[in-house]
């Protein structure tokens, strides 16, 4: 893969999208922020249409366990060269812990987005487990 033309665009838009979205499974979640970050930026989501349907925690899980991972972390670490967060650029991915939780995530210029409960949050680089490169 290889980063588009205009993907800046196509990622503030993702961004922008995803916050006027309301948090849900198969809707808006921690795997679909990253991966629609990813085709943001690379034109091709990270698994196919396959990987986004879902509505519910336990079909998140089906679709990641159909494709042998355990966790989000694991899908990206897949896909992409593992990078150390404080080498990320806007555009890559990553993860964090929350609480137990691995929750996907994409870099943007003013922080790390990841979609909460409620919201989409913006957190610093240094809260940040695991970072990978997407080009």
């Amino acid at each position: 893969m290889s980063r588009v033309a205009d993907w800046e665009k196509g990622l503030k838009a993702v961004i922008g999208k995803h916050q006027g979205l309301p948090s849900q499974y198969g809707l808006s979640d921690c795997y679909l922020l990253p991966d629609d970050a990813v085709e943001a930026v690379t034109g091709a989501t990270m698994y196919g249409a396959g990987a986004r349907r879902y509505k519910t925690p336990a079909g998140a899980g089906k679709q990641l366990r159909r494709r042998g991972f355990t966790t989000v972390e694991d899908a990206f670490r897949a896909k992409f060269m593992e990078i150390a967060p404080s080498l990320a650029q806007r555009g890559d991915i990553g993860v964090i812990d929350s609480n137990g939780d691995i929750c996907g995530g994409v870099f943007t210029s003013i922080g790390f987005a990841v979609r909460d409960e409620r919201a989409v949050l913006f957190l610093p680089v240094s809260s940040v487990k695991t970072a990978f490169r997407v080009e």
